[in-house]
């Protein structure tokens, strides 16, 4: 391959940043604010691919003590919650101060039929205090029914806007956010990692470079291990297929409904529109199961599960909507779920998934220690990027672009 970067600005920078996802504006954020240099590329909007989809839920790993144990994965995240909510009160090293928070609390329900009231009430005494059991006069508006059957609990957990989140996280680092999709001819490899990149006009040279791109990460490392380095970690996927029900309902509901199962069956999150409307947006196992059906079988079976778990509301009127979901993370034996963020090094490399929205925070510490142990300090000063490359803005949730554009 000929060098073209013989007429271009070069430009030194400590760190590029590849994905402009929770992770790549987490990572983006922290280093700049810790006085590294920074470059962040994202092909598409700030967000847009996983980040935005996501439910919001910043959870502790209460949902994953319904089997009647507390997990690894559950104990590595139990303290995130509050760390959230320090990072939210501008106390760390990352300020959240704009995020927009929906629900400070996440509730927990049972269907109603005797395995699943039990399930809910053996997780609940294996918690050690951090779930309550509600009284009816406390039950979110959405349950208060008198048809309602079953038990509700409150969770510690808390739930944010995700709009808010990317636009916040992009706000201090957006003149360095450039929108472009990197292809593997302008990226130039050596046998310590990533050498440099190479734009119109531009070529950066970073000293790190940190793959952030999730599902992205897969064409990436191919590129990589063509260039000689090994050992790299693979990538899995965990599709979803999302359901969005836009309503008139004045019905905020931020809650895992659980069945027999050892995880939640149904997985509300209420989203506000423009136009005065609020979006359930439906996850838990409805959206795993969705993979495998059409967009129109699914949407018939949400309507049915909404009318068992809701008799008493009225969905008549509702538009409903399906968008898919990428989830990209490291393989696992047996496709299982990571139980931690994950932060790899090879050589000037950095591999990054936070693997779940709420264990941000943790893919920053563990970024940060890798750094640290290889005594990576910064040297370059902030590059001032030419103002022709295009930049890379935050994107829409999914929920905007089904039905945040109606005009009555």
């Amino acid at each position: 391959m000929s060098d073209s970067r013989s007429d271009t600005l070069s430009l030194p920078v400590d760190v590029a940043v590849i994905g402009g996802g929770i992770s790549g504006l987490w990572l983006a954020n922290r280093l700049h604010r810790a006085g590294y240099s920074c470059v962040l590329l994202e092909a598409r909007e700030l967000g847009e691919v996983q980040t935005l989809h996501s439910q919001g839920i910043i959870h502790g790993g209460l949902k994953y003590a319904l089997g009647g144990a507390l997990s690894s994965e559950s104990e590595a995240i139990a303290g995130m919650p509050d760390r959230w909510r320090q990072l939210l009160a501008g106390e760390g090293e990352v300020d959240l101060r704009g995020v927009s928070v929906l629900s400070q609390t996440q509730h927990l329900w049972s269907a109603g039929s005797l395995a699943s009231r039990f399930t809910t009430f053996f997780a609940s005494r294996m918690l050690r205090g951090r779930i309550d059991k509600l009284a009816f006069a406390d039950y979110p508006a959405a349950l208060q029914d008198r048809r309602f059957r079953g038990a509700v609990y409150r969770l510690d957990d808390l739930v944010v806007d995700t709009d808010s989140l990317v636009s916040t996280l992009a706000a201090p680092i957006q003149p360095h956010c450039l929108q472009v999709q990197v292809s593997a001819d302008q990226l130039h490899w050596h046998e310590q990692g990533l050498a440099a990149i190479t734009l119109p006009g531009v070529t950066l040279q970073p000293r790190r470079a940190i793959l952030a791109a999730g599902a992205g990460n897969a064409a990436l490392l191919d590129d990589a291990r063509r260039a000689g380095l090994s050992p790299l970690p693979d990538t899995q996927l965990r599709p979803l297929q999302m359901v969005m029900v836009a309503h008139a309902q004045p019905l905020p509901l931020y809650a895992h409904c659980i069945g027999a199962s050892n995880k939640p069956r149904l997985t509300v999150t209420s989203h506000p529109l423009p136009d005065g409307r609020m979006v359930w947006y439906l996850g838990g196992d409805l959206a795993e199961r969705g993979v495998g059906l059409s967009a129109e079988a699914l949407l018939a079976d949400a309507r049915q599960e909404l009318a068992t778990l809701f008799p008493w509301l009225d969905f008549s009127t509702a538009e409903w909507a399906t968008t898919a979901v990428e989830r990209a993370e490291p393989r696992q034996g047996s496709l299982a779920k990571p139980d931690n963020a994950f932060a790899e090094a090879q050589q000037n490399l950095i591999v990054a998934w936070p693997t779940k929205l709420t264990l941000a925070p943790d893919l920053g510490d563990r970024v940060a220690a890798l750094l640290s142990a290889q005594g990576f300090v910064p040297q370059h000063p902030q590059p001032t990027l030419p103002d022709d490359l295009p930049r890379a803005h935050p994107g829409r949730a999914p929920w905007m672009t089904a039905f945040g554009d109606r005009h009555d």
